[in-house]
C-alpha cells in the first residue's frame, strides 16, 4: 500500500467536513491565520496539524480538530406569560447551542473516521481529547478544539529518491 501524503490526509478532512450539514467552511493551518472575519461562513472547521511520528510502518499524524460558530446574541421569543413557549437555558446569546452543536459534529466525524470504508487508510490512534472554548479568538466565536492521532500507513518501500550506500557515507558524490 502506497504512503498517505499530507494532501491525502487534509483532502479526506475537507472531504468529510464539507459533507457534514453543520460545517461551511474547512480550513488549514495556523488558527491565528484563518479568517474570521464576517466573509467567513460559519459554522467553521480547521485542522490544526501538530507533529507526526514516522515509523517503518506508519506516520501516525497529531492534529488538532476545531469546529467553531459564531456566538451571537438571541431575543427571547416569549416571557411564557401569554403562550407556552419557554426556554430551559435563560442565556442571551446561543453559547450552548454552538457547544452542543459543535461537539456533535466533531462526534459525528470521529465516528466517520472509526468506521469508515477508508479504514485501512485512515484509523484514530488513541482517544480524541475535546476541549471547549469561547471568545478565544479576534471575533465573538465558540466551539471545541478535539486532538486526536491519525494513524496512516508508511510503506517504507516507497522511496521517493534513490541513493547508494557509497553515497549515503560520503564516499561518492551524488552527481557522479
Amino acid at each position: 500500500m502506497p504512503n498517505v501524503t499530507f494532501y491525502q490526509l487534509t483532502q479526506f478532512f475537507n472531504s468529510i467536513a464539507l459533507a457534514h450539514p453543520n460545517i461551511e467552511t474547512f480550513t488549514i493551518g495556523d488558527i491565528a491565520d484563518v479568517d474570521l472575519s464576517k466573509q467567513t461562513l460559519f459554522p467553521l472547521c480547521h485542522l490544526v496539524p501538530n507533529n507526526t511520528t514516522i515509523s517503518p510502518q506508519t506516520f501516525i499524524y497529531n492534529i488538532d480538530l476545531i469546529v467553531m460558530d459564531r456566538v451571537v446574541n438571541v431575543t427571547q421569543l416569549s416571557s411564557g406569560k401569554f403562550n407556552e413557549l419557554l426556554y430551559d437555558y435563560k442565556e442571551v446569546n446561543n453559547l450552548h447551542d454552538v457547544w452542543n452543536t459543535s461537539l456533535m459534529t466533531i462526534n459525528d466525524i470521529v465516528a466517520y473516521i472509526t468506521r469508515n470504508a477508508q479504514a485501512d487508510n485512515f484509523m484514530i490512534d488513541t482517544d480524541s481529547i475535546c476541549t471547549p472554548f469561547k471568545d478565544e479568538y479576534t471575533n465573538a466565536v465558540a466551539g471545541w478544539s478535539c486532538t486526536m492521532n491519525i494513524l496512516v500507513p508508511n510503506d517504507v518501500n516507497a522511496c521517493l529518491f534513490a541513493i547508494s550506500d557509497l553515497q549515503a557515507t560520503g564516499g561518492e558524490s551524488c552527481g557522479s
